[in-house]
């Protein structure tokens, strides 16, 4: 569920430029909380002196990826990107070698101060262990195909066995985020993994890059989970037409929110024999979040005082800005809550949780929320409720969690998901939580989102060899 705080820190920020000369290169570590990761301003003057910026993630291998508004005035720099509805702003120094701000998302600001970037600097390039290194023992193809309903050109990668037999295809769908077919990740390449691990069981195994990533075409920023799981289809009925593909074993392995879109597309698609989710959301989404703001906020050692003081600020500003459609209104609605939340709340808390020290910052705040949710994918995404697809599914489901996923939490995810599926009749299903792990299926000791790109496994064994057995036990 990559899309709130911590993991949309790695998808989402936003910068500006000034009218002065500048450095077109900045470095700055995005503090949240007392955890760090780098973030890279690329910062362009064009011919007619305005600004366009995009940014880098090293740690995610994310690059060039664009601003939709820099502005400036005074050595005031106001940067958006509205895809995830994050905003920054920052004030460059006199010496134009410092830029000095805050990163504001999800109804959280941090400091975010950027020094230029220093010619010559690369970024670091970590293969970690799991990674599958060629040459294979199984046939491993990249392939463009274009989709017969949504006409997009979509750019995956098939494995298979190497042989002349039919073989169970998984199909992989990735979680919040525009990302890769390997769904990388701080170096990790967790459906890379996945694709090796099973094409050796004897799957054939289709990973597709997402909309705008990759060789796949689309606007992803306006796109919804609903687009996404429109996407999956048009990789059922392209898996349909493969040689190597026994089309009456056709599942799905979704990881966060793909762990969302799978059963929206097994409840109406009877191609589907099998899903699995990973991390999968099993209950209301404002439900989720509220509770995921809680594991992040304590995860950063934020009290729980502090946290109780905020999170029912948090599902109002959230239920109340997704049911209106006009931004204007919705803003002056957030700027009311947020005031009224602010007049009553320990101002010790009110800084610990949204770091507004004062009254005038209150507008920024609320700005940032409502910029936030009023994106398209927000809109959907906040407003949805698992549980009715998750009813209508009646093929084999396998649910698993890691009991420290402080992004997905498991107990309550599980839960759900296993009412729904109870609640539907369906009886061929299994969940199961994976003891100490996180959202990527780490054996975690921080259990933070930043800790992901700190430890050498990519998905531990165990879950690699669960997931096998019971995919075996299923298509067989």
């Amino acid at each position: 569920m990559n899309k709130f705080i911590f993991s949309t820190l790695l998808l989402g920020i936003c910068f500006l430029g000034t009218a002065q000369k500048t450095n077109e290169n900045w470095t700055g570590l995005l503090n949240a909380g007392g955890q760090k990761i780098e973030l890279r301003l690329h910062l362009i003057q064009n011919v007619d002196k305005s600004y366009t910026s995009n940014w880098d993630v090293p740690a995610q291998k994310a690059k060039g990826i664009p601003s939709s508004k820099t502005e400036l005035a005074n050595n005031q720099l106001s940067i958006e990107v509205k895809m995830i509805g994050a905003s920054y702003t920052g004030t460059l120094n006199n010496t134009g070698d410092k830029i000095e701000g805050s990163w504001g998302q999800s109804g959280m600001n941090f400091p975010l101060n950027f020094e230029p970037l220093k010619n010559g600097d690369a970024e670091k390039i970590v293969m970690k262990p799991q990674t599958p290194k060629a040459p294979f023992s199984y046939e491993s193809n990249d392939i463009v195909y274009e989709g017969s309903i949504t006409k997009l050109t979509y750019g995956a990668t098939l494995t298979s066995p190497k042989d002349n037999n039919k073989h169970p295809l998984v199909i992989l769908i990735t979680g919040s985020g525009r990302q890769d077919r390997d769904e990388t990740i701080f170096d990790h390449k967790p459906f890379a993994v996945i694709a090796d691990f099973l094409t050796k069981k004897g799957f054939a195994v289709l990973r597709v890059d997402d909309r705008g990533a990759g060789k796949s075409t689309g606007d992803f920023s306006k796109s919804t989970t609903a687009d996404f799981a429109m996407d999956v289809e048009e990789h059922i009925r392209y898996a349909k037409t493969l040689s190597m593909v026994d089309t009456n074993k056709i599942g799905l392995i979704g990881h966060s929110e793909g762990g969302l879109i799978a059963p929206m597309v097994a409840a109406r698609n009877k191609s589907v024999a099998f899903i699995v989710l990973m991390a999968g959301p099993g209950i209301e989404i404002t439900e989720l979040m509220a509770i995921q703001n809680e594991m992040v906020l304590k995860s950063a050692g934020i009290s729980q005082a502090a946290v109780d003081a905020y999170v029912p600020l948090y599902k109002q500003l959230m239920k109340t800005i997704i049911a209106i459609d006009d931004k204007q209104v919705a803003i002056k609605k957030a700027n009311e809550l947020v005031e009224a939340w602010y007049q009553k709340t320990n101002k010790d808390f009110v800084k610990l949780t949204t770091n507004i020290g004062n009254k005038d910052e209150i507008n920024k705040f609320a700005n940032t929320m409502t910029e936030t949710l009023s994106t398209n994918w927000w809109k959907y995404f906040a407003a949805y409720n698992p549980g009715p697809a998750l009813q209508k599914v009646k093929c084999p489901v396998l649910a698993i969690n890691g009991s420290a996923d402080i992004q997905v939490p498991a107990l309550a995810s599980l839960k759900g998901i296993n009412a729904s599926l109870n609640k539907g009749g369906n009886k061929q299903f299994v969940t199961k939580q994976f003891d100490g792990l996180n959202h990527l299926f780490q054996k975690c000791t921080k259990c933070t989102v930043p800790e992901y790109g700190e430890l050498d496994t990519t998905i531990e064994p165990e879950v690699l060899d669960y997931m096998g057995t019971w995919l075996l036990k299923t298509t067989n």
